[in-house]
């Protein structure tokens, strides 16, 4: 966030309604699901699509977990992951377009057309010290996300 320009504020999630209510906070950044959930649009009646992070959901076991399971229950696991990982980016999309409409329908104000030149700009140097300490194969799929502009 310091690279966007932004200073990072941590605070417990459930103060985040009441610090932009007062100004304690001037934006919040959230997934639009959890800034409708959370009734953020009450006090922060503008949300701007900037799609400056991707986040995504891992299924995450440890050795050790996995390792005290049943084989039997270790393909449960595993069959779980593999549903989530088939069908979680489908439903995430759905539930973002169906939360996006019923904000609009509250009146919130949406920008969808914002200038991303200058968070992409900004990420550059992260990526690229990122994918230097992760090693040659991240350095290669940054370079094939960039190509894919």
């Amino acid at each position: 966030m310091p690279a966007y320009g932004a200073q990072t504020v941590h605070m417990a999630f459930g103060e985040v309604y009441t610090s932009l209510q007062t100004g304690v906070m001037d934006i919040a950044e959230n997934g639009i699901n959890v800034y409708l959930e959370n009734k953020h649009y009450e006090v922060a009646p503008i949300l701007s699509i900037t799609q400056h992070a991707a986040n995504n959901s891992v299924v995450w076991a440890s050795d050790k977990v996995m390792e005290s399971l049943t084989e039997e229950e270790r393909e449960w696991v595993q069959a779980a992951a593999d549903e989530v990982g088939k069908n979680q980016p489908k439903k995430a999309l759905e539930l973002e377009a169906e939360s996006l409409a019923e904000l609009e329908e509250l009146g919130v104000k949406v920008v969808k057309e914002v200038d991303k030149s200058g968070f992409m700009e900004a990420a550059e140097p992260i990526q690229d010290q990122l994918a230097a300490e992760m090693g040659p194969h991240a350095e290669k799929i940054l370079q094939l996300v960039r190509a894919l502009r």
